[in-house]
């Protein structure tokens, strides 16, 4: 009797030094083991009422990493709303020149672009003098902070005319000759000889890093492949340009056929940085007029916090590759809180609905718990350290989902 007691009175104790509330010994168990997995990062769920179910460390501040992809997309959905489709301009000078105006458009891509050249046809386009591209949507030389200039595709440059992520999928022999890796994109003059310089071998997919107009330009010979494939002829080069065409007739405005909703929902698939970035720069072009820059889409995005409640945090870009974002667990909960009716955008992982984030040294994760009564509870893992691995963090996660009642 007296040894259940000391028991007892030992676990009231740890209970109350560890400030999860009165807890049974199963369950003392498993977030004890939680807290000591964590160490110095963050962890918190809160329930359907918005009560802390478990709170370690909540207002630290710490790295997000890619889950701030999720603060990214809470703020734009709300903003320009789930339906918005990014615009791309196609104007006609007198002369024949077809001007095409960037409008930060994250998934130009190859199969966008056959469309694009079937649209031009079929309104009546059949030849074209220059290509003149127009980037000034996005501040000239724009480069966020975070970003490498490495061949990975997530170092992609962001601009207001892009395709294809700005990254080129191709095939490098050992011997240097290049071919195309993919049947719906024609494998360009630039794109072959970027791949030649790159000296990477085999089948890969990198990103045009030398400089952002070596990524304007490739846009404007995709689409001149492109063009000519629908039979519209291309008599002059292709190059950018300053001019502003506004006052040329506008020939064409191309809505990309995919909606704000599923970019962001491939945006949590592939966790694709340049995609989050280009929403991210989008974002503040629409709200407070071009040209893009970080610091008008900060003030947006902390526009959008404030206006619901959420203590303002800093953030650097819109994707979670610079470091100098910092966030505390308790706010990604209030994201997430006002995130919930998009939450079926994001990843399934047994029962949860998630969005990782990955650094040297940060390994993160945030969403939705899902306990049996079809209930949604808000939860974030951060975690900082050079001997935190993604083991971590899973074994956090598979905790908290046995647990869920």
């Amino acid at each position: 009797m007296v040894r259940r007691l000391k028991a007892g009175a030992i676990l009231i104790v740890l209970t109350l030094l560890l400030g999860a509330g009165p807890v049974s010994a199963r369950d003392m168990s498993w977030s004890a083991r939680i807290r000591a997995l964590a160490g110095s990062g963050a962890v918190m769920v809160t329930d359907e009422a918005d009560e802390p179910w478990l709170a370690h460390h909540p207002d630290t501040p710490m790295i997000p990493a890619s889950t701030l992809k999720v603060v990214t997309a809470g703020a734009a959905l709300a903003t320009l709303g789930p339906d918005y489709r990014f615009a791309t301009d196609f104007h006609l000078s007198p002369d024949g020149d077809l001007y095409v105006v960037g409008r930060g458009d994250p998934y130009l891509v190859s199969e966008e672009l056959a469309h694009i050249a079937q649209e031009l046809k079929a309104r009546g386009l059949r030849q074209v003098g220059r290509i003149l591209l127009d980037n000034r949507f996005f501040a000239p030389g724009l480069v966020l902070h975070g970003t490498n200039r490495s061949f990975n595709p997530y170092d992609a440059y962001n601009g207001a005319l892009c395709v294809n992520f700005n990254t080129i999928h191709a095939l490098i022999g050992a011997d240097g000759r290049v071919a195309a890796a993919e049947p719906q994109t024609p494998l360009t003059d630039l794109a072959r000889q970027s791949a030649a310089r790159s000296g990477l071998k085999g089948r890969v997919r990198f990103n045009l890093s030398d400089n952002p107009e070596t990524c304007l330009v490739y846009a404007g010979d995709l689409l001149k492949a492109f063009l000519e494939q629908a039979g519209i002829r291309v008599r002059g080069p292709v190059q950018p340009t300053s001019q502003d065409p506004g006052a040329m007739p506008l020939f064409y405005r191309h809505r990309s056929r995919k909606s704000l909703a599923w970019l962001v929902s491939q945006v949590f698939k592939y966790s694709n940085n340049f995609m989050a970035n280009q929403i991210f720069l989008t974002l503040g072009a629409e709200v407070l007029g071009p040209p893009a820059t970080a610091d008008k889409s900060r003030r947006v995005v902390t526009d959008y916090l404030t206006s619901h409640g959420i203590p303002a945090f800093y953030i650097e870009e819109g994707s979670g590759l610079s470091r100098r974002t910092r966030i505390k667990a308790r706010q990604m909960i209030a994201v997430l809180k006002h995130f919930k009716p998009y939450r079926e955008l994001l990843n399934h992982q047994g029962r949860s609905l998630l969005k990782t984030g990955t650094l040297k040294d940060v390994k993160t994760m945030a969403g939705y718990l899902l306990p049996s009564n079809g209930q949604s509870w808000p939860f974030a893992i951060l975690l900082e350290g050079s001997t935190v691995g993604v083991q971590d963090r899973n074994r956090i996660l598979s905790l908290l989902q046995k647990n869920l009642p």
